[in-house]
């Protein structure tokens, strides 16, 4: 087992941390399968309201590839199409029936694993909803079934600070881990599973298996900061990752031939710490979150994750809530306060020397500036960029300069946005252009 090295990225202390406890959620009267958390999709709508429903039917595709499929996580009715600007598909909303009725698939078992082709297994994936846990770097796309990746890197840590423990997605599930390891050993001769440090010790029946152990700074078991360290040939940065509940979940539907409905969601919600929860996929964000403050934030990360509606549902990719409060207003004096709760990078504030949990909050604390190049951007880029460069690169229309600078290393953790004292969103200005590029590229 490799242990890597991270010069840089951030060790912030924030509230929240879920409780390793385990509940499981009321049956939701609805779910939704959403399109907002899919990068670079173009959905093509399967479905009208009103249809009925079983538990694995193609709700919609991807245009790009119609063989992708987004299916129903439930049976039931289509109570919802929801469309935003342009008519681009948002969501479809499913009435759940009381009992579900599959749409079973022909079960692959281990001992089949070796005669079945690779463009089978993954035409059966694409088919039966799960193929799409599986991703491509650096634009991290829909992975290219018509091409061998140079690697498959395993995430055993999800995107965001507080995402579900490893240790707890994996109670009793273990024989179905090492099934999909299989399964991604057909697609490449190289696979890569990568832990945090901190969450090591609890993977006793894994350890064997883990190639390479990462600290707990955030963000390095994000796979673009993994690759970023590996990686030793240009080929490699087409390489494909996939999470720890995508890969137990593709592994539960080829041995079972069903669509697995369930998954894994932490909440973060200040100081009130929440036991992890198995829920329906496409679960109501109402039914997560609770009760909260007005004015609260729900986001899918604390640094790196979208907004979401509470009215709406949990998308494909996502596994984590974090409730943040709204700030009380204007703090008297506040440019001489101490700022003990105040988390901070620069250490402008007493709360970098104190080892207490910190409450982030909603706004922005402050205004839009121009960049003054204060470098605090560089000094926390786990991939040893240049945030501030790349962004007056791609505000300029300068492409190339953007790309020669590492634009595509860029693994879009946020901490660039979240340590600016401009206020400037850095890691949004480079993502809109690392997806522009891949749709260039694409044509």
């Amino acid at each position: 087992m490799e242990k890597l090295a991270l010069s840089k990225g951030f060790n912030i202390k924030l509230a929240g941390m879920p409780d390793p406890s385990v509940i499981n959620l009321p049956r939701p009267a609805t779910v939704g399968v959403s399109a907002q958390d899919i990068p670079h999709i173009r959905p093509k709508l399967l479905v009208k309201e009103k249809d009925l429903v079983k538990t694995g039917t193609p709700l919609f595709c991807d245009k790009r590839d119609t063989s992708i499929h987004y299916v129903s996580p439930g049976t039931g009715t289509v109570k919802k199409i929801l469309f935003g600007r342009r008519r681009r598909l948002l969501e479809v909303v499913i009435a759940l029936d009381a009992m579900d009725n599959f749409i079973q698939f022909e079960p692959v078992s281990p001992k089949d694993l070796a005669q079945i082709s690779n463009q089978d297994l993954a035409d059966r994936l694409k088919q039966g909803g799960l193929w799409q846990t599986l991703r491509q770097l650096p634009a991290r796309d829909t992975a290219d079934s018509e091409q061998k990746p140079p690697l498959i890197i395993v995430c055993l840590n999800g995107n965001d600070i507080f995402s579900p423990h490893p240790a707890v997605v994996l109670q009793e599930r273990f024989q179905q881990f090492e099934f999909g390891l299989g399964v991604l050993k057909k697609f490449s001769d190289r696979v890569l599973v990568a832990a945090r440090a901190g969450s090591f010790p609890r993977l006793g029946q894994i350890q064997h298996v883990i190639t390479h152990q990462v600290p707990d700074t955030y963000p390095a078991w994000d796979p673009g900061a993994v690759l970023f360290h590996i990686k030793k040939e240009s080929k490699e940065n087409a390489a494909w990752y996939i999470g720890l509940e995508g890969l137990l979940r593709m592994a539960q539907f080829l041995e079972t031939g069903r669509y697995p409905v369930n998954t894994m969601v932490t909440v973060a919600k200040g100081h009130d710490k929440k036991p992890h929860m198995i829920t329906r996929q496409g679960t109501p964000i109402r039914l997560l979150a609770g009760n909260f403050p007005p004015g609260s934030l729900i986001t899918t990360g604390q640094l790196n994750g979208r907004r979401v509606d509470p009215d709406t549902h949990l998308g494909f990719f996502e596994n984590t809530l974090n409730i943040l409060p709204d700030a009380p207003g204007d703090e008297m004096f506040g440019f001489i306060r101490p700022g003990l709760n105040k988390p901070t990078v620069s250490k402008a504030f007493l709360s970098s020397l104190l080892n207490r949990e910190v409450q982030v909050d909603c706004t922005m604390h402050g205004e839009v500036r121009a960049c003054i190049n204060c470098s605090y951007c560089e000094k926390i880029c786990p991939n040893d960029l240049m945030p501030s460069f790349i962004m007056k690169a791609l505000v300029s229309d300068d492409i190339e300069e953007a790309l020669e600078l590492g634009l595509l290393d860029c693994c879009r953790c946020g901490l660039c946005s979240f340590t600016c004292p401009s206020k400037i969103e850095l890691t949004q200005i480079l993502s809109h252009g690392m997806d522009m590029h891949h749709k260039d590229k694409q044509g």
